[in-house]
């Protein structure tokens, strides 16, 4: 019987079994001392033999977290939830960390509505929907005032390097460049131009299949 608290038995359990589902339960501890690397290394090795372990993977996104990688964490936890799992920590992180890389609102707005089903108290992500909610009554109020559209000119073509730091105008928003961006690999990109698309009212039954097959293609983890 291993001893859970006894770090150098967990050490040495899995230094002989690397595929042990136990994995996070080490790295928790590397992570709770600000051993980062050990921790990372572990979550690594581990997830290596059990890619799917929900608790492994959250444990990975803290460790991204705890080292500012905002966008590692981010692409760690979309992978936890789209396994199925149903886990309320995931998405109050996810979340967070994406009001903080200022995703799109519908995207944001999307994580919190996961976190109220499985806890429909949550004050915080109340607190977003309410707001959220105050800002969209107030925001089509002004919209009334302009209505007349213009024409745009056939728009130049785009380097992938001018895509990556793009601030998309919705005027821009279409389903090309959706496309576009997809091909380029800026898959957080291309969930923003939904995002508007949405906003504006469009195909909403193709965005939401183009948002499920777009984070379906999001990379697991890199280093």
């Amino acid at each position: 019987m291993i001893d859970l608290k006894n770090k150098t038995a967990l050490e040495f359990y899995f230094a002989d079994h690397f595929d042990t589902v136990l994995f996070p339960v080490l790295a928790d501890i590397y992570l709770k001392e600000d051993d980062l690397i050990r921790a990372k290394k572990v979550c690594e090795i581990g997830l290596g033999y059990n890619p799917k372990h929900a608790e492994g993977l959250y444990t990975f996104a803290r460790v991204h977290l705890a080292e500012g990688n905002l966008k590692g964490a981010e692409k760690v936890l979309i992978t936890l939830l789209n396994t199925g799992s149903i886990h309320l920590q995931g998405y109050i992180m996810l979340a967070g960390i994406q009001q903080k890389l200022k995703r799109g609102v519908n995207t944001i707005e999307s994580s919190w509505k996961e976190v109220l089903k499985i806890d429909p108290h949550h004050s915080e992500g109340l607190e977003y929907l309410q707001k959220l909610k105050k800002k969209s009554k107030s925001g089509n109020k002004t919209k009334k005032k302009n209505t007349r559209k213009k024409s745009l000119g056939t728009p130049r073509p785009m380097k992938a390097e001018d895509l990556e730091s793009l601030s998309i105008s919705p005027k821009l928003a279409t389903f090309t460049l959706v496309k576009v961006l997809e091909d380029q690999g800026l898959f957080y990109q291309a969930l923003d131009v939904l995002d508007i698309l949405e906003k504006k009212g469009k195909n909403t039954k193709r965005i939401t299949l183009e948002k499920i097959r777009i984070q379906n293609r999001l990379p697991h983890h890199k280093d």
